[in-house]
């Protein structure tokens, strides 16, 4: 498997079907504060591991419909005039604004039992199964542990269709709707599963390690101080068409002309960053050792290279989506550098959602190539 640069995408658990990244763990304190959260509601059922086809087939008829109604009722030919979009209920269909560190959102917390209950089943077995068995080469209880884990992310999914609906930042629900896109294109792939397939896993598990690493850089206030300090981002050139957030579709089905870039230029920032990888990032500034501040100092240069360079190619893609995670991936590792002089442990979340967040993008590259 080709993992992201810099290791697989870790978070609070461990990759789907892989080994630990190569940087240390999050900084040792709990990711959420310790509460008791009510269940979420229960997953629509659905025809084994297929798509509801017929109510597929009636979204797309009501689709057309709106469209011809749209089309007649705004004047025909005329080709300045744009047809209103359908807001879905969204509380972000008016957010325009260029995607940057996120300093709150009222998702957070309904997000922290949807991920931890997740996080249990792919951490109960299925991370140990090899991932390049094909699934006429399963076992009964391979196969049984694959489908407990498609059933898993079907409710995970199903529940955070209500988040990207009340989210009131564009980007937080794009993360939404493409977890939940290759999450469902996932479990759709179970019962003729290739290794090529767990792509669509890793791309999903990545999408919910940056929204953990985004949602505890909040609660630990290290977006707020952070964010602060950087210059303002960099306007998108487009964003995406509202969509229905209960059928999204996955960002990339076909390789973007950029993916090749963000292999090379996150690779070099793997190799050109070993020392600083290797430091406990649970230690702050104020007891680095002399040799460990030279080395903190030596790498700032590399990462606002690779800034900018998250920037470039943001700005080079014509998908906006990808376009939001790049420009918002480059705004996280701005607020890191900012906090590299006097650094603290929540800081930490913020170097792991750029790196998370860049990691969606690479391995949905690898999807969209299988």
């Amino acid at each position: 498997m080709n993992y992201p640069p810099q290791g697989p995408p870790p978070g609070n658990y461990g990759p789907p079907q892989g080994h630990p990244g190569q940087w240390g763990p999050p900084p040792q304190q709990p990711l959420w504060p310790s509460q008791q959260w009510p269940p979420g509601p229960p997953p629509k059922k659905r025809n084994g591991w297929k798509w509801a086809l017929g109510a597929a087939a009636l979204l797309a008829v009501i689709g057309v419909t709106a469209a011809v109604t749209i089309s007649v009722t705004s004047g025909g030919g005329d080709k300045d005039s744009i047809p209103p979009q359908d807001t879905y209920g969204l509380a972000s269909a008016d957010d325009k604004a260029p995607a940057d560190v996120i300093t709150e959102d009222p998702t957070c917390a309904a997000w922290s039992p949807i991920n931890d209950t997740l996080a249990a089943v792919l951490t109960d077995g299925w991370d140990e199964l090899d991932p390049k068995l094909a699934a006429t080469d399963w076992t009964p209880e391979e196969r049984l542990k694959y489908e407990e884990v498609g059933q898993a992310l079907e409710a995970a999914a199903e529940q955070s269709v209500r988040l990207a609906k009340e989210t009131p930042n564009r980007a937080m629900r794009e993360l939404y709707e493409q977890f939940i896109a290759y999450a469902r294109a996932f479990t759709d792939a179970i019962p003729s599963y290739t290794a090529s397939d767990n792509h669509l896993a890793t791309t999903a598990v990545a999408i919910t390690h940056a929204l953990v690493h985004i949602c505890s850089a909040i609660t630990y206030k290290s977006a707020q101080a952070r964010s602060l300090l950087v210059d303002p981002p960099i306007s998108p050139t487009e964003t995406a068409r509202l969509s229905d957030p209960s059928a999204p579709r996955r960002f990339m089905t076909a390789p973007d002309p950029t993916c090749d870039s963000w292999d090379r230029v996150l690779r070099e920032f793997n190799d050109n960053t070993k020392d600083w990888q290797k430091i406990d990032k649970s230690v702050p500034a104020t007891e680095w050792t002399p040799d460990q501040r030279a080395v903190v100092d030596g790498v700032i240069p590399t990462m606002a290279a690779l800034a900018d360079d998250l920037d470039k190619l943001g700005l080079k893609t014509e998908n906006p989506i990808l376009q939001d995670l790049a420009l918002m991936a480059a705004q996280y590792r701005r607020a890191h550098i900012a906090s590299l002089r006097t650094y603290q442990p929540a800081d930490n979340y913020l170097d792991r959602a750029s790196f998370r967040l860049s990691s969606v993008i690479f391995e949905a590259c690898k999807a969209a190539r299988a």
